[in-house]
């Protein structure tokens, strides 16, 4: 009886996030857990993975940045290489502000081979076409140093502008 209350919130808690959300979730590959909601005597509705904490910082760490000027796109892009992540090759934009080197800030993050939206916020269409020159311009690159194969002062010597 208690898991068929379960199962039901369960579909609850799905059918309440917003499409994009799941979307955004499934891309990433994240999943919500249902646990306990007491921790040391205190409620905790929402909790972070201390795995995924590790995941995210790893991932900063693993970043170089580059603005208009080396890359000829309007905004930021951040560059992931593959240590500490569990998703595919991609780079970061900054959304907003656009020139900003903080990857805290609002981004969205493309995939390096098809140049597909795949998490963060939206891409507006002209800053998308950018994108999609950018890393066309600059495949291999971008995935020797997702790869690990080449290091960062490579990597901005080899980049190419649009």
């Amino acid at each position: 009886m208690v898991m068929d209350g379960l199962a039901e919130l369960l579909e609850r808690v799905e059918r309440s996030l917003p499409a994009d959300v799941l979307r955004d979730m499934r891309a990433a590959g994240i999943a919500l857990t249902l646990g306990s909601s007491f921790e040391a005597g205190a409620p905790r509705l929402v909790r972070l993975d201390p795995a995924l904490a590790e995941e995210e910082i790893a991932e900063l760490e693993s970043m170089a940045s580059f603005g208009p000027a080396a890359t000829g796109v309007s905004n930021t892009i951040f560059i992931l290489t593959k240590a500490g992540v569990r998703h595919g090759p991609r780079i970061k934009v900054a959304i907003d502000p656009p020139l900003s080197f903080n990857v805290r800030a609002k981004t969205a993050s493309l995939s390096i081979p098809d140049g597909e939206h795949v998490a963060g916020e939206s891409v507006p269409s002209a800053l998308h076409g950018q994108l999609r020159r950018f890393i066309e311009l600059n495949r291999d690159v971008l995935l020797a140093y997702w790869r690990q194969e080449i290091d960062t002062g490579d990597l901005a010597r080899r980049l190419r502008s649009i």
